[in-house]
């Protein structure tokens, strides 16, 4: 049983549930939707961040892996284009990280608080006898009707990412052959590009100055890489979809990192993970007219990749000659790891 199927699992049981109406849109998005006063929505979503899963402490400091979870966190609200209001945090810390963990961590989180205007507002603190634990869950607004969901796209939308996905993948892939005693092919690119995975950015700004000009179809955050995470669209919008291989903004360093490893350019962008960048779809052509002027607000690039088709669950790749390559939909996976141990 994988991660997926695992949340399948729950959202069922509680759809057993009474809501007493409450409740707009419940488990299987980025966000819950929970109906608010004075015509919102407020939107909430929980993440967890586990050390020696999520990260690692010969490589992240704790302040750094406070700060990545907190915008973990904040990026689903992003992916629904939604107000951060505030968060709260629940940790777990071992006393073999030493007394300024907890400084350490509250001061990540606070960081993220700051720069997202989505202010630390309680939580809950424990002692751990294993991993450093952080799980942070955040709370957004929206107006009511304007959260945009993963089941809203339809055959001739478009395709768009922010940014250059597959980064962040490359990064750790590097970092930890490198603790295994293997070289790194591009140390000074991978310096450059380390904060793509130590401080991500939730694209807030980006979410709420799209749907101010142009409301795209479906969207989603790049958590587990951009097949896996467009799959989730497809599957929630019983559509397909064909990317243009030439049209992706694969990085020069996920492009020399895949190459050093003897995998496909374009490895990491597909099935990389944890850039947060947007990942959505847009009408045909409805985008164009307004790309110069939202890319310099944001200072962020969107990149057309591909489109939507017909073929429900179709995932296609079309390379420079035509050639037309079934993508697997894969990504990170929590569960498919736990289990096979188990087995």
């Amino acid at each position: 049983m994988g991660e997926f199927e695992a949340i399948e699992r729950i959202r069922r049981l509680a759809a057993r549930q009474k809501t007493g109406g409450r409740i707009v849109l419940g488990i299987g998005d980025d966000c819950c939707l929970v109906e608010g006063a004075g015509g919102e929505q407020l939107a909430i979503s929980t993440d967890s961040s586990v050390e020696d899963v999520h990260f690692r402490i010969d490589y992240f400091t704790i302040r750094q892996a406070g700060y990545r979870a907190a915008v973990s966190s904040i990026s689903d609200l992003a992916a629904m284009a939604a107000e951060p209001v505030c968060m709260v945090a629940a940790a777990s810390v071992s006393a073999r990280l030493g007394e300024s963990a907890v400084d350490e961590l509250a001061a990540g989180l606070v960081e993220a608080a700051e720069r997202y205007g989505c202010p630390l507002t309680g939580g809950d603190l424990t002692a751990s006898p294993g991993p450093l634990m952080i799980t942070v869950t955040v709370i957004g607004r929206c107006a009511s009707g304007t959260a945009v969901t993963r089941a809203g796209a339809g055959p001739g939308d478009e395709v768009w990412v922010t940014g250059t996905p597959g980064d962040a993948a490359a990064v750790l892939s590097t970092i930890e052959r490198v603790l295994s005693g293997n070289p790194d092919p591009s140390p000074e690119l991978t310096r450059r590009c380390r904060d793509r995975l130590i401080a991500p950015e939730a694209r807030v700004r980006e979410a709420l100055e799209l749907t101010r000009i142009c409301r795209p179809t479906a969207m989603i955050d790049i958590s587990d890489g951009v097949a896996a995470d467009l799959g989730h669209i497809l599957e929630a919008s019983g559509c397909g979809a064909e990317l243009e291989e030439k049209s992706l903004p694969v990085s020069e360093y996920s492009r020399s990192v895949a190459s050093s490893r003897g995998l496909a350019p374009e490895h990491f962008f597909l099935h990389g993970g944890e850039d947060y960048e947007l990942l959505f779809t847009m009408p045909a052509g409805s985008l164009d007219r307004l790309l110069a002027g939202l890319s310099s607000r944001t200072g962020t690039v969107f990149t057309r990749i591909g489109r939507i088709t017909d073929r429900a669950g179709a995932l296609v790749l079309v390379a420079a000659d035509g050639e037309k390559m079934n993508i697997e939909k894969k990504g990170f996976d929590h569960f498919s790891k736990l289990y096979k141990e188990l087995s």
